[in-house]
């Protein structure tokens, strides 16, 4: 698993945006396109895509990931009713949230705490601890959504007051975060 998609899963789980089924699923009548966009964005995957609740092969349909649609290549006649179940996050996509995570490494660095860069294969150079990843998630759930004042990891829990700027708190919660390796800590507002 990559450093990216661990990460992920942590400011997932900060901000409270877990996967959701959507069972049962859309539901279209086939009139003359074979091709359904899905109504929920942020698809992980489809589990089942049912033709009159019978269930397709996973060879007799497609989805596009990028268009949000599903194609079935199953024959299909006019008045057939498609069912598509799926999992999906409600609020972001992976890109919005790597794009999030790519922001917490550059605060990382203007906070003089190390200058990581992100390799190819969504991994560190150097190697980041499960530390410091949960400090990254820390602060892209922080830029996500700066009002919540509360989150909880394995090994950090963070207190912040109300009053406090988004930039100030990351701020500090670094300078926290270099000197504390208890994990727990309370940031005291100006």
């Amino acid at each position: 698993m990559s450093d990216v998609t661990t990460i992920e899963s942590l400011v997932r789980y900060m901000i409270e945006d877990y996967s959701t089924s959507m069972v049962p699923g859309d539901i279209f009548v086939y009139t003359t396109s074979n091709v359904f966009t899905l109504t929920e964005a942020n698809v992980l995957s489809v589990s089942v895509v049912l033709k009159n609740d019978v269930e397709l092969d996973s060879g007799e349909y497609t989805y596009n990931a990028s268009r949000n649609q599903l194609t079935v290549s199953a024959s299909l006649n006019s008045g057939d009713t498609v069912e598509i179940q799926y999992s999906y996050y409600p609020n972001y996509s992976a890109s919005e949230i790597e794009n999030y995570i790519r922001a917490a490494v550059v605060h990382l660095s203007v906070n003089n705490y190390y200058t990581f860069e992100l390799a190819t294969d969504d991994n560190f150079y150097p190697e980041i601890t499960n530390a410091e990843k949960n400090l990254v998630a820390f602060i892209a759930a922080t830029l996500i959504k700066p009002d919540n004042r509360s989150y909880r990891l394995p090994d950090i829990s963070v207190s912040v007051p109300k009053s406090l700027p988004t930039r100030d708190l990351i701020s500090k919660a670094v300078a926290i975060f270099k000197h504390n390796t208890h994990g727990n800590f309370d940031i005291i507002g100006p």
